[in-house]
Order: C-alpha cells, then sequence, then structure tokens
C-alpha cells in the first residue's frame, strides 16, 4: 500500500510541475522565469526515473533508471544557482561567470558518475533489498560521491547568498517573494544530505517527494506574491533610489507599499499593515481632497520643530485600459519654496542671477500629460515586455533627474551632457511614438565645450510636438553639429507640419506673445551671452529649420 502512495504523490508532483511550466512559460521573459522552467523540466525527468526505480522488479531493472536519475541531479543544481542569480538581479557579468564556471559541476558530476564502473569511487557497491514494504537500491557511498556532494552544497551556498542579499534589499511584500524561493530551495537540499548518510526513513530518496511541498510554497509564490514579476525591479529603483516620497494604493484602495522617504514624512504609516488609503487621508488633512485631477500644489508639516514645504499629486497605474491602481508621490520644495522667497527679496538687483532662477523655472516644467502617457505606457509594458518597461522607467528616472535636480550655481553645461538629455527625452517619445518618430544626431565629434544648460532638447522637444506629431504620418528630426576653429554651429532641422509667417515672427520678437517659454527663452539667453540669437526658417507643409552659433572662445570648459 505503501508503494502506490508515494508513487502517487510523485505523478502529483510532475503534474503540479507541468502546470508550472505552463504557468510560467508565459512570464517566460520575467526575471529567473527561464531557469525555473528548466528547473522543473528537470524534477520531471528525475520524479519520473524515480518511479521507475520504485516500482523495477530486480537490481538490474532499478539501476538502468537509478542511473537516469543521475542526468538531472547535478542540472538542477546548477540552475538553482542561475535562478537565484537572476532573481536576485546580480550583475551581468557576475550572471555571465556563472553561468560558464559552474558547468564544472554538472559536466564533472556526470563524468565520475558514469564511469563509476571502472574507478567504484562514487558508489562502491549496491544492493537491492527489502524495507518491509518493497525493495529499494541500497548503496554504499565513496570519496568522489562526498566530493560532489560538498561541490552541490557549494553552489547551493552561493545561490543562498545572493538570496540573502536579495532579501536585505527588498521592500514590502517582496520580502516574502524572497523568503518563498528560500525556502522551496532548503526543503530539497535536506534530503540531499539524508541520503548521503543512508538515513532515509524507509530507505526512500525524498528528493523528489519533497519537491511536491516546494512546487506547493512556488504556486503560493507566483500566484499570490508574484514572484516572477519585474514589479520588485521597479520598487527598487522608485523606492529605493527615489527622492520623493512614494506610496502604491491598489484598486482596492489598499496601502500596498510606502518607501523609505515616504515614511519619513509621514512616520505614523511606518507599521506593519499600512491599511486604508481613506483612512490615511482623514488623519492627514493637508491631502483631503486630493485627487489625480486636483493635485495639493504646496502644504506645510513641521519636522524637528521646524517648517518644511511639499506638494503633493497621485497618478492613476492604468493597464490597457484598466486602472488598476495609484501612485501618491510627495515632494519635497522646502528648498524650492525658500530660494524663491530670497529670489524675491533680491529680485531688483540680483540681474545676473536672475537669468538663472529662469533657467531653472524652465528646467523644472514637465509636462503633466507627457509623464502620465509616459507612466500609462510603462504600465502598459510591464507584463507584455519587461525589459522594455525597466529600460523605460531607467529612460524617465534619467529624464526627471535632469529637469529637476539641476545645479541652480551655473547656467552652462558641457556639449556631450545636454545631447546625452536629448538622447533621453528621444527615446521615451519613441518608446510612445514608434516609427512615427526618427531621431537623428549627425556630428563628427563632441567637443569638451561648454554650451547654455537647457538650450538643446527644449528645440528637439518643439520640433517633436510641434513638428512631427501633428503630422498624421511622422517624420524625421536631425539635430546636426559641426564646429571651425571660431564657432560651434547647431542645427535642429524637421519635415513636419511647418509655421506660418505670422507665428514665426512672434517667435522670436522681443514682446511676449504667449507662444511658450522654451523658443523665445533659449533667443534671448543666446543673445544675451553671445550677441546673436535663433535663426529660425519654416515653410508650411515642408518642415523647419532653427539654427544658432557659438563663438568657440566663449565655450571652453
Amino acid at each position: 500500500m505503501v508503494k502506490p502512495i508515494i508513487t502517487s504523490v510523485l505523478i502529483l508532483m510532475i503534474l503540479c510541475a507541468l502546470l508550472l511550466i505552463n504557468y510560467a512559460y508565459k512570464r517566460r521573459k520575467m526575471p529567473a522565469a527561464k531557469y525555473f522552467i528548466m528547473l522543473l523540466i528537470s524534477a520531471i525527468f528525475y520524479g519520473g526515473a524515480y518511479i521507475g526505480e520504485m516500482n523495477a522488479p530486480d537490481l538490474t531493472s532499478a539501476l538502468v533508471w537509478f542511473n537516469l536519475q543521475h542526468i538531472p541531479i547535478p542540472v538542477q543544481h546548477y540552475l538553482w544557482l542561475l535562478m537565484s542569480m537572476e532573481y536576485a538581479r546580480a550583475s551581468k557579468k557576475h550572471l555571465q561567470i556563472a553561468k560558464y564556471a559552474g558547468l564544472y559541476h554538472p559536466l564533472l558530476y556526470i563524468a565520475i558518475f558514469f564511469t563509476n564502473s571502472y574507478h567504484g569511487l562514487y558508489i562502491s557497491a549496491y544492493r537491492f533489498e527489502s524495507n518491509g514494504y518493497f525493495s529499494v537500491i541500497i548503496t554504499e557511498k565513496g570519496p568522489l560521491f562526498f566530493l560532489m556532494v560538498a561541490s552541490g552544497t557549494l553552489l547551493g551556498m552561493i545561490a543562498m547568498f545572493y538570496y540573502l542579499r536579495g532579501l536585505l534589499r527588498a521592500t514590502g511584500m517582496h520580502r516574502y517573494g524572497y523568503l518563498v524561493m528560500i525556502t522551496s530551495s532548503i526543503l530539497p537540499w535536506l534530503t540531499v544530505y539524508l541520503n548521503a548518510t543512508n538515513t532515509s526513513y524507509l530507505g526512500i530518496d525524498y528528493f523528489p517527494v519533497v519537491s511536491i511541498f516546494s512546487g506547493m510554497l512556488y504556486i503560493f509564490g507566483i500566484f499570490y506574491l508574484r514572484v516572477f514579476n519585474t514589479i520588485p525591479i521597479a520598487t527598487e529603483i522608485v523606492f529605493k533610489q527615489a527622492k520623493e516620497g512614494v506610496i502604491l494604493i491598489d484598486s482596492t484602495d489598499y496601502i500596498v507599499d510606502a518607501n523609505e522617504a515616504f515614511l519619513k514624512i509621514y512616520p505614523d504609516l511606518n507599521v506593519p499593515a499600512k491599511g486604508n488609503f481613506t483612512s490615511f487621508l482623514e488623519k492627514h488633512p493637508e491631502l483631503n481632497g486630493i485627487s489625480d485631477e486636483n493635485p495639493v500644489p504646496q502644504f506645510t508639516l513641521r519636522q524637528n520643530g521646524q517648517a518644511r514645504y511639499y506638494s503633493a499629486v497621485i497618478t492613476k497605474i492604468v493597464e490597457e485600459e484598466l486602472e488598476i491602481g495609484q501612485i501618491l508621490t510627495v515632494n519635497d520644495i522646502t528648498l524650492f519654496v525658500d530660494n524663491q522667497k530670497v529670489l524675491e527679496d533680491i529680485a531688483s538687483t540680483a540681474i545676473d542671477k536672475a537669468e538663472i532662477n529662469e533657467i531653472s523655472f524652465l528646467q523644472a516644467q514637465i509636462n503633466p500629460h507627457f509623464l502620465n502617457n509616459t507612466l500609462s505606457v510603462i504600465g502598459a509594458m510591464i507584463k507584455r515586455d519587461p525589459e522594455g518597461a525597466r529600460e523605460l522607467i531607467g529612460n524617465l528616472g534619467e529624464y526627471l533627474a535632469n529637469r529637476c535636480y539641476f545645479d541652480s550655481t551655473s547656467s552652462m553645461v558641457l556639449i556631450e551632457e545636454e545631447l546625452e538629455a536629448v538622447r533621453t527625452y528621444v527615446a521615451i517619445e519613441k518608446t510612445r511614438f514608434g516609427e512615427r518618430l526618427n531621431f537623428q544626431i549627425i556630428h563628427t565629434s563632441t567637443p569638451a565645450l561648454n554650451i547654455p544648460r537647457l538650450i538643446l532638447q527644449p528645440l528637439v522637444e518643439n520640433a517633436i510636438c510641434h513638428g512631427i506629431l501633428k503630422k498624421g504620418a511622422g517624420g524625421n528630426i536631425w539635430l546636426m553639429i559641426d564646429h571651425d576653429e571660431e564657432k560651434i554651429n547647431f542645427k535642429v532641422k524637421d519635415d513636419g507640419v511647418g509655421m506660418p509667417p505670422e507665428k514665426l515672427l512672434r517667435l522670436t520678437a522681443e514682446e511676449k506673445h504667449n507662444e511658450g517659454i522654451g523658443i523665445p527663452n533659449i533667443h534671448k539667453r543666446l543673445i544675451k551671452n553671445y550677441g546673436a540669437g535663433l535663426e529660425i526658417e519654416s515653410r508650411l507643409g515642408e518642415g523647419t529649420i532653427v539654427a544658432f552659433s557659438i563663438p568657440i572662445s566663449g565655450a571652453r570648459a
């Protein structure tokens, strides 16, 4: 009766593994999922072979299945290592080293095992004995057996190191995902040592049996904690690195997680159960009434006896037109408010600093539609293209850093830094608009020279928004840079819809005509610094060219 029960349990393990493979395959691009699939395949191979061994009538037949089991055993050790490293987001360099260096274990293991008949140093003797219910193979282990156990233990220790490192870095519920991965790996390992010491009850190899419990943990982790997901990566970037306070609210109004910056502002939220978002708002009247359409531009909180200023905004998380949650972002604008007060006091006399303030104001302007659309694209890409979503999150973070965290003491920047800001912005827009937008930078070399901060990116942005995207089929933008011994020449050209003559005149006129802050501001700064501003040519239906030059003598780094 015992043998049919154990056989049924093993068949259940195989069926469970097949279901997990089907689920994981649909998410095979997520971190560690592909190694998890390969691990399941090897587990099926192992379990099937062990079913054959348990039901074999004699030692010769049992040894055939016993030998087959030893093909997936070392492969599983190897796959466990790679799965743990990719799940814990080890560096590409370390993962690449592990892929090649770790192959020593399965290759050496298989070579030693399948040459055992010549040297007898892995297993010195086999016996086929009854345990009171059915016959099992009893082995006498040799020194090479324990060498390979030690080798597998080394791989397991490395895997555990990466899991523990990831656990320490993880936030919120994702810590439980790491605990599932750790526990699911340790359980089968314990049976290896039972088998090595011949202390298994009834002489049974409990590795495939215990794998059932590991599989149940994986099911819980995958379906409830979503262990194979890109969210841990996103939270590490947003939560660990963001200077803003951020909380995530799900569609049921439950606060899923809060980053450290937010908990410093609202320490009363720093409890295991974050609770209901509406209840949180009731405790904090300064946020009452906030919504995605109604941000709170400025409010004051006292911290350590001092007043600090904040702004708050809510952004919906939308995936495939379905709202799945919200993000509340709280920004510390104390420095901005304090600087604004100082600037108001000295505005009448600080003419030179007024330019820097104007640049800072321009740099801080972020189109809310652009930001909301980009976040929506990220939400839509998380499942269908997690690698693309990760790259877009990085680009957005770099764009926000360039726009918001500026050096208020300098109005100049290296050309290459300004070009990097242009590349980041265009990369985000290309993710949204695809083939409708083609962009190219044409230059032979980038001299290490300074130009006014935030002077190229607004021109490219203007060409995209007002030139190309108003054209149904999209179009092309070229940023061309050349230089001689006397000056550096810049030109932004597009084949968009163009501009009528009257609008062209207003862009560079002395009076303000509410044509936007970008081009008039750039034109004025160029005239102030170099005596000449923008030269704009445009024809309706053909496109626009915006050009300017900077003397080499005025641009030395």
